[in-house]
């Protein structure tokens, strides 16, 4: 399956958990693009100390993600990789695969308001 995301936009991305997701200690979604010629990018949403983070949320079993469109401008036109993390409540970490999404420019960029 393919996944992309536009530039300048507000994509939600939906992440389902095995237990509830305010059981666990920590989430962790990091969002990381490399490129030749280009620093790297790091986009990272961390819940901890029972803390969200702007842009995530959760839904029974279900972390929801929404960028907004300037982290969206932060990547450059390419592939993207997102990776899940999460610590339990009885100290183990686990991760997710890896999922790749194709980052896609938007034919006008300026910011909607």
């Amino acid at each position: 399956m393919k996944y992309e995301m536009y530039r300048a936009t507000t994509p939600i991305h939906s992440f389902t958990l095995p237990e509830n997701a305010d059981s666990y200690d920590e989430i962790q979604i990091a969002y990381k693009q490399t490129a030749v010629k280009k620093p790297a990018v790091n986009l990272v949403k961390h819940y901890q100390d029972n803390t969200l983070p702007s842009g995530m949320t959760f839904d029974g079993k279900t972390v929801i993600i929404t960028l907004t469109q300037e982290e969206t401008k932060l990547f450059s036109k390419g592939n993207l990789i997102v990776h899940l993390r999460v610590l339990t409540t009885d100290s183990h970490v686990w991760a997710t695969k890896k999922w790749t999404i194709s980052v896609e420019e938007s034919n006008n960029e300026d910011i909607l308001e």
